[in-house]
């Protein structure tokens, strides 16, 4: 099993693109290695984190966000095959956010038998 595991970035969007993070994904069924089904979670502690996603597939992103809290089990992103990379980043969950709550990120894989 592959496994690989990150920290999202501090900081918010808001007009500061430096703030995101940048995750390659590794080929879902597929790829010169033949990894099987790609599996990306993320988890938080200290508070709750509201989170922008961008996945680029075939030439487009699509955008969505994910609410990841500290009193809940950790949240997983959809993968599709042809996924290539996402991009994470924070966007306030309410105002008291400051964007400084520990998130990290979890990708999952197992090559195909």
């Amino acid at each position: 099993m592959a496994l690989v595991i990150g920290r999202v970035d501090p900081g918010f969007l808001d007009g500061h693109p430096e703030c995101a993070t940048i995750i390659p994904l590794p080929p879902q069924n597929g790829g010169a290695v033949g990894w099987s089904s790609v599996y990306l979670s993320f988890a938080c502690d200290f508070g709750d984190a509201k989170l922008r996603t961008a996945i680029w597939n075939s030439g487009s992103w699509r955008i969505g966000e994910l609410l990841v809290t500290s009193a809940g089990g950790r949240v997983t992103l959809p993968i599709r095959d042809g996924d290539q990379k996402i991009s994470i980043g924070r966007i306030k969950a309410d105002d008291k956010d400051q964007g400084l709550t520990p998130v990290s990120y979890m990708i999952e894989t197992t090559l195909k038998a």
